[in-house]
């Protein structure tokens, strides 16, 4: 076990998150200054005005006390010890991407921007890719294609690998890996003592099987070593269909949602949305896939590719760089909007695609004061896993999901994009209502499954709980508090999703 301390441990250590009132020291940031100088930015700089406003929803664009920017998990261990003998409270932020509000931002906090740790390199002949957490995923595509290899990492390239990983990572591969976290082989995590060691099969594996979804409980991982695999041509793009085609559209994520419907082919990805603009009325139908091969014409897709298009990347791509290339724009990671997930789980059924598409539609409507939130859309998109992606999960080793393969299971997506703050009760209060008229329904027909992608989670929205269906919270706090005793993670990193 690899293991570096840093000073700022013992007696001081537990005073310091002891008590109830967790209030920062003035000088908390003067301190990162003298002992990072120009890594730490304060809020008169230009660097803080580039640097605080990076997250991608404006929802959590807010204003830290000041950023600093370590290289290193030692620097990351050093900033940590001061936070914890100061009391300071802090967010750990990577790609930003996640939208709730204080996930990975701060009001009158410290902000540990990990941008500047973004190494990339292979290890073990090739078989293991270690990516620092500062990097997106475009980044690794365009590094990792080089070598003739892939990674199961985020389908759209602006998202950030540490956030992502540690919510499990719905990706491409699913059918052959599982969650993108399975494929995970070894973690370097700064502990809240400041201790820096390695999480693997091996050593500290309890800790190991907790960081496969158990989010920014448990310390700041440094490094992500996960698993590569051979990776050539690839089909797939971004395709627009006319809205006229709504429910050609919804019937094919339907048949695709069922055994037999495409989602069982083991090299296919299929990722449909159909997006409402509020005040107009007008519908924006899209859908983002991938197939691993060079068959332009993959029979997994064949319901979708009936239906007319009004333009499509799709095409047979030289490697997985080129297919997501099309998502590394405004679009998809642009940061002046306003955002909002919420999520639900459904049974692979063709009924629970159509109920979950009429109880979206039906909820707008019984919504009128949506149509006063300025640039207000509202996104509605079924996440197919199969039977296989759940299978391969669990024989990697599992994680603290544990889903049951049945046969596999629909994560339904709810997404918000406006514009004004003045709106975000309006919009929150709709997706936390849809969301559960979505449960509601589908529980008097059979059709719920009870787990939240945390990843896509509302802010409200208690992912953990029904992880294992309610058996795997117990064990993660077990972890928990073998690993941060004094609930650092919990008191001091007071945002994201807590195991309470």
């Amino acid at each position: 076990m690899r293991l570096s301390t840093i000073g700022y441990l013992g007696s001081s250590f537990a005073l310091s998150v002891e008590g109830t009132a967790l209030k920062p020291k003035p000088n908390t940031c003067h301190k990162l200054v003298s002992l990072f100088g120009n890594k730490v930015s304060l809020p008169s700089s230009n660097e803080y005005a580039l640097i605080a406003p990076e997250n991608w929803s404006e929802t959590a664009q807010l204003t830290p006390t000041c950023l600093v920017e370590p290289t290193s998990a030692q620097e990351v261990a050093q900033i940590l010890a001061v936070l914890v003998k100061d009391g300071t409270q802090f967010a750990v932020r990577g790609g930003g991407h996640m939208p709730v509000p204080r996930a990975a931002n701060i009001d009158k906090g410290v902000l540990i921007s990990l941008d500047e740790m973004n190494t990339m390199q292979l290890a073990q002949n090739n078989r293991i890719a270690q990516l620092g957490p500062g990097l997106r995923w475009h980044e690794v595509y365009e590094w990792i294609s080089a070598f003739g290899l892939g990674v199961s990492g985020g389908r759209y390239a602006p998202v950030g690998v540490p956030g992502y990983l540690l919510g499990g990572g719905i990706n491409f591969f699913g059918s052959r890996f599982g969650w993108s976290s399975n494929m995970v082989s070894n973690y370097e995590i700064v502990l809240a003592n400041s201790t820096i060691v390695n999480a693997n099969a091996q050593t500290n594996s309890d800790l190991f099987w907790a960081l496969k979804g158990g989010s920014s409980n448990y310390g700041i991982v440094t490094r992500f070593d996960i698993k590569t695999f051979p990776l050539g041509q690839v089909y797939g793009g971004l395709t627009i269909f006319p809205p006229q085609n709504l429910d050609d559209l919804v019937n094919a994520a339907a048949s695709f949602s069922v055994p037999g419907g495409g989602s069982d082919d083991v090299d296919a990805s299929y990722n449909p949305s159909w997006q409402i603009n509020v005040a107009t009325g007008g519908l924006t139908l899209l859908s983002w896939c991938l197939h691993v091969g060079s068959d332009p014409s993959p029979a997994a897709f064949a319901n979708f590719t009936r239906i007319p298009t009004l333009s499509t990347t799709n095409q047979v791509w030289a490697n997985i760089a080129n297919a997501t290339a099309a998502s590394n724009t405004d679009a998809f990671g642009g940061r002046t909007q306003r955002q909002l997930f919420w999520s639900s789980g459904l049974q692979p059924d063709r009924e629970s695609v159509f109920l979950a598409n009429k109880t979206f539609f039906e909820e707008i409507a019984k919504t009128p004061q949506l149509k006063t939130v300025r640039g207000l859309t509202l996104t509605a998109t079924p996440q197919m896993l199969s039977k296989a992606w759940l299978n391969a999960a669990r024989a990697s080793g599992g994680d603290p999901m544990d889903l049951e393969p049945g046969n596999g299971i629909i994560v339904f997506l709810i997404g918000s994009s406006w514009e004004d703050a003045a709106d975000d009760a309006i919009v929150n209060e709709f997706s936390k209502r849809c969301a559960a008229a979505i449960e509601k329904k589908s529980k008097a027909k059979g059709l719920d499954y009870p787990f939240i992608y945390i990843n896509d989670a509302g802010p409200s929205q208690k992912p953990f709980e029904l992880y294992g269906k309610g058996k795997s919270i117990k064990k993660m706090k077990t972890i928990r508090d073998r690993y941060d005793p004094q609930q650092v993670f919990q008191k001091l990193l007071p945002g994201g999703f807590k195991l309470g």
